[in-house]
């Protein structure tokens, strides 16, 4: 009983995402031409890659924004407006003109494990550096559940290019916690959560923050899985994410990326 619920809640998520992703997409179509959400095409690996990107109401190229890099769950893997159809992207799309960071929403075709898929969000940011008004030390780096695993993966990575990490309902990663120390990290997930054990996130942190490292987490009571909503609504993690600022790198804490695992 409880594997045809979830293969009925798969169905269910699955089945809405091309509309919703197009109403995200038309959420900010009265913004000034060149704002609000638009997606771009660039060139990864000889190949057209597509990037979606917000850009804030008031945005104006001779100032520079904060920033989110926002990797979405499997359940947005594919084409067209997937990767704004859940999680941060709906959540922008209610009230866009009061949401003030750039936004990059890389499109994945499936998880975003492997140096390829690494490379491929690396390369998302490096576009947008190059084409919008990017703070390079206001980046944060956020996901949603197989995005918010990515988010431990690449953020692990590359902790001299981001100035936090926000990671919801997201699967456990602990082999990386002594890179995750060099990174603030405020984790999100709902206590009943029919996809993703919150015990993940709870653990996470928790060794995390016995390696020294600054990690906060906040369940919401409920059942559900994509709580983005409530993290931006029902937390202060606005205002933490506007405070974070990227910090030096020691040298020794380079590391080669490396994860052979498959989707």
């Amino acid at each position: 009983m409880g594997r045809n619920w979830l293969t009925i809640f798969f169905v269910i998520a699955l089945s809405g995402l091309g509309c919703r992703g197009d109403a995200v997409a038309r959420s900010t179509r009265s913004f000034s031409v060149g704002t609000g959400f638009i997606r771009r095409e660039f060139t990864f690996d000889d190949k057209s890659r597509t990037v979606w990107v917000f850009l804030p109401k008031d945005y104006s190229p001779n100032q520079k924004y904060p920033t989110v890099v926002f990797l979405h769950g499997l359940f947005e893997a594919g084409d067209g407006e997937a990767c704004i159809s859940g999680g941060l992207g709906p959540v922008i799309a209610e009230h866009p003109d009061q949401w003030p960071f750039i936004t990059v929403f890389p499109q994945s075709t499936g998880t975003w494990r492997g140096p390829e898929r690494d490379r491929f969000v690396m390369a998302s940011l490096d576009y947008a550096q190059s084409e919008f008004a990017i703070d390079p030390d206001r980046v944060i780096l956020a996901g949603l559940s197989y995005g918010a695993l990515g988010t431990w993966q690449i953020g692990a990575n590359h902790p001299d290019r981001f100035a936090g990490l926000v990671p919801v309902s997201g699967h456990r990663a602990t082999e990386l916690v002594e890179r995750l120390v060099l990174l603030p990290v405020w984790a999100f997930d709902m206590r009943g959560d029919p996809v993703v054990n919150p015990q993940s996130s709870e653990e996470m942190c928790r060794e995390i923050q016995q390696h020294g490292g600054v990690a906060r987490l906040t369940e919401f009571l409920g059942v559900g899985h994509d709580c983005w909503a409530k993290a931006v609504h029902e937390s202060k993690l606005v205002d933490w994410m506007l405070e974070q600022r990227r910090h030096p790198v020691p040298d020794s804490q380079s590391i080669a990326v490396t994860d052979p695992k498959p989707d």
